[in-house]
């Protein structure tokens, strides 16, 4: 027989308390999200039920606001490559994934600013236009929040802190970063495609 107690003992896994609390993040981003959709699409709504207009006619225009969109669908790659790079230890291309997509992030709050200015609504002026302030002021409080995730993690992967066996962290900022793509999506079609 075999005695057990000489062999080594097993490798301790590192607990994913991380993604745990950026799946709790998210969700709890989702919900606050969804409160201000609904309270935009219950209050468009009302003023289309009493036969009041919403937004003036062609003041805003689909294509940057399009532009944002496709953006951030090109971010979903940029994000996953640097989750896929970081897991097989290939270090230049998690930095390049990591940095593009921050540039990406960098792109979209341009093209936001472009937006709101474009528009040339006012906070005070009616229910519909602050209402627009509002939803797209809470994407980018969000949008904020992941290019900050995603420069940190930027940070802490060149100083070599992550690796195959320590990717969590490019994967929570991957998470996080989604979900507001996910968010511009409803944005997107709620806002400027059905105005």
């Amino acid at each position: 027989m075999v005695a057990t107690t000489g062999l080594p003992a097993p490798q301790i896994t590192r607990p994913r308390s991380l993604m745990v609390g950026t799946m709790f993040a998210c969700a709890a981003a989702l919900m606050f999200f969804f409160s201000v959709v609904g309270i935009y699409v219950h209050e468009r709504a009302a003023a289309r039920d009493a036969g009041d207009g919403w937004f003036p006619e062609g003041v805003i225009e689909l294509g940057p606001s399009g532009f944002i969109f496709w953006t951030l669908i090109l971010s979903i790659f940029t994000i996953q490559w640097a989750v896929q790079a970081i897991n097989a230890d290939d270090r230049i291309n998690a930095y390049v994934a990591l940095a593009l997509t921050g540039l990406f992030g960098a792109a979209i709050f341009n093209q936001l600013w472009f937006i709101i200015n474009d528009t040339g609504f006012a906070l005070a002026a009616n229910n519909a236009q602050f209402l627009f302030f509002v939803v797209n002021g809470t994407f980018i409080v969000l949008l904020t929040v992941a290019v900050v995730f995603v420069a940190f993690t930027f940070i802490r992967a060149m100083a070599g802190q992550f690796g195959p066996r320590r990717a969590e962290a490019v994967s929570s900022a991957a998470l996080f970063w989604n979900t507001v793509v996910f968010m511009w999506a409803i944005v997107y079609y709620l806002i400027y495609i059905a105005k």
